[in-house]
């Protein structure tokens, strides 16, 4: 939990109640003095005694607001709470409330907003508010404004401070996903994905002739025996597996209605990620993220570990959707030559597949996967023509995939498990077939 003290205005002023009983208090009495009404004395009496007894109880220390939120990184859908505790140290305030105001794409419980309680003996008072975001993101979560009243609602106090603002972090929750192409992590075990070198492996490769510097141990007494050389057994080497997710954050094609609901490409895009980055690092391999947006371009080195995928997912969750004015297709520095590159893209603009046909052209191995939601041409129904359009875009895109299909970049569209399961498998299937060929 984060947060602390903060104060507000020192002084507790008198309400517009109070000021009403006061005045109407002395008028009446006035008037019955005047017009030498007792009945109207009768009336003006409980008045000026609740305004003398409120003036008798009124407080002169301001209460103390400590203001914190239970997580700060959440995911999206998930639930946190905000405390608000106020203390009294004269314990003459009677009731405290507040209201706090959430910002879009974050439901608050109560769906008001606003939370009243009775302080209790002690002169402590504590408010909470459910929070549960709806979207990935970063959201500010401005201090609630805290009102507290003392006996008879006579004087009022209220909280003027912004130090308790806080940064709620809603991570993207990762889409259903699987893959099957690649072997179970075994624990403690550095490498199990096959390399497309020899040697230093344990999955038998071919028997090859003896060459210096071999063990002893891999020599192969039938195949030596029968032809009279010595020959020794080759392995395929194991290594940790090089994949990076780069995300194109350029465009947001569509409505997003949040988790649960339809999503936006941007959506698709994050939350695919999520899932591969899970993936992945639950696997052990090193995972590198590129975020390409219309601000510039965030890297998070490669790693693995639990701690490694959190700021993984913190950096997706730090994007802000907007809209580039212009892609230039530039690709990112810094890939590795046996580095798996998953790019994840709508795909609606030629300069991402032409950013894909030239990492592939670099002899890197690259996986386009389409993120563009499979609805989008449905969406608008008021607007004919807007469906018209999106139709012959959709043309225009097809042609580019399969433009940058020939040239051995594989594009594949997002459906969560098993979406990558045909392309991995071909991928590894290539890459043996190449290695033995040398």
């Amino acid at each position: 939990m984060t947060g602390g003290p903060s104060g507000g205005t020192d002084r507790w002023r008198p309400t517009a109640a109070h000021a009403r009983a006061v005045v109407g208090g002395l008028l009446l009495a006035g008037v019955a003095v005047l017009a030498r009404r007792p009945d109207l004395l009768v009336i003006a009496a409980p008045l000026l005694g609740a305004a003398l007894w409120g003036a008798l109880l009124r407080p002169t220390v301001a209460p103390v607001v400590r203001q914190t939120i239970g997580h700060r990184v959440v995911r999206e859908g998930g639930v946190t709470t905000w405390h608000v505790a106020v203390d009294d140290a004269e314990g003459r305030a009677e009731d405290v409330a507040a209201v706090l105001e959430t910002p879009m794409w974050v439901d608050g419980r109560p769906i008001e907003g606003q939370v009243v309680v009775g302080l209790r003996e002690d002169g402590d008072a504590g408010l909470q508010f459910e929070l549960r975001p709806t979207r990935w993101g970063t959201r500010r979560l401005a201090p609630a404004i805290v009102v507290a009243s003392s006996g008879w609602a006579s004087f009022q106090w209220r909280s003027a401070s912004e130090a308790d603002a806080q940064l709620l972090v809603a991570l993207p929750e990762p889409s259903a996903f699987d893959a099957t192409s690649s072997p179970v992590r075994v624990p403690g075990l550095i490498g199990v994905n096959r390399s497309p070198r020899y040697d230093g492996g344990s999955e038998f490769a071919r028997i090859r002739p003896f060459q210096p510097g071999d063990r002893l141990r891999r020599i192969q007494w039938p195949r030596s025996l029968r032809t009279g050389t010595l020959h020794v057994t080759s392995t395929w080497a194991d290594h940790d597996r090089h994949v990076v997710l780069l995300v194109d954050a350029m465009d947001d094609i569509g409505d997003s209605e949040g988790v649960g609901g339809r999503g936006s490409s941007l959506d698709i895009t994050m939350r695919a990620a999520a899932a591969l980055a899970e993936h992945h690092v639950g696997r052990g391999d090193r995972v590198a993220l590129v975020v390409l947006t219309g601000r510039g371009v965030q890297r998070v080195a490669p790693g693995a570990g639990h701690r490694h995928l959190m700021r993984l997912l913190e950096t997706m969750a730090g994007v802000q959707p907007t809209t580039a004015s212009h892609d230039d297709g530039r690709v990112p520095r810094g890939f590795g030559s046996g580095a798996l590159v998953l790019m994840l893209s709508p795909l609606v603009s030629p300069a991402a597949l032409q950013r894909a046909a030239t990492i592939a052209d670099r002899g890197i191995t690259v996986v386009a996967i389409d993120c563009l939601p499979e609805d989008i041409v449905r969406r608008d129904r008021d607007d004919p023509y807007a469906a018209v359009a999106w139709r012959i875009e959709l043309l225009k895109r097809a042609r580019e995939i399969r433009r940058v299909g020939a040239v051995g970049v594989a594009v594949v569209p997002w459906r969560g498990p098993g979406s990558l399961d045909l392309v991995l498998r071909a991928i590894e299937r290539h890459a043996g077939s190449r290695s033995r060929r040398r």
